[in-house]
C-alpha cells in the first residue's frame, strides 16, 4: 500500500476479502471455494484494477475462477474479474511502467519464482527488474 500511495495512486483496501479461495479448490473442494470466491466477486466488483501480492492468489483469480464459476449465475462476474487482476510486481512494471521504487537494502538476496506466478502468469523478469534497480 505504502507503494502505490508514493506514486501517487488512492488505495481500497477490501479488509474483508480473507482468501481467494484457492486451498479449498486446490483440495478439490469446489462448492466451497465457490462460497469463498463469491464473497470476493461482489466485494470487488467495478473497474478498478486489483492487485494482489501473491502469484497464487492472482492465478486463482484470473484463471480458476472462470472454471470455478462456469455455468453459474456469477460467470461473468468472474471473467471480468479475472481480466482486473494483477500480481503486483506485474501491475508495476507491466501496467504502470514503474521499475524504480528509490529502494535501498544493503545486502544480497537470492530471488525464489513463486510456482503459480512462473507458470500461470510467466511473472519471471517483472520481480527481477525491481529488484534490479534495489
Amino acid at each position: 500500500m505504502r507503494i502505490f500511495e508514493k506514486l501517487g495512486h488512492t488505495i481500497d483496501f477490501k479488509r474483508d476479502i480473507l482468501c481467494c479461495g484457492q486451498p479449498a479448490f486446490n483440495a478439490g473442494f469446489w462448492n466451497e471455494s465457490r462460497e469463498i470466491a463469491v464473497r470476493a466477486i461482489e466485494t470487488l466488483k467495478g473497474d478498478d484494477p486489483v492487485v494482489v501480492p501473491s502469484g497464487s492468489c492472482a492465478a486463482m483469480v484470473k484463471n480458476f475462477y472462470p472454471d470455478l464459476f462456469r455455468s453459474t449465475p456469477h460467470a461473468d462476474a468472474a471473467v471480468q474479474i479475472g481480466r482486473r487482476t494483477f500480481e503486483f510486481s506485474s501491475f508495476l512494471v507491466d501496467h504502470l511502467h514503474v521499475t524504480e521504487l528509490g529502494s535501498r537494502f544493503p545486502a544480497t538476496v537470492t530471488f525464489h519464482d513463486g510456482c503459480h506466478g512462473l507458470r500461470e502468469l510467466q511473472v519471471k523478469r517483472q520481480p527481477r527488474l525491481l529488484l534490479e534497480r534495489v
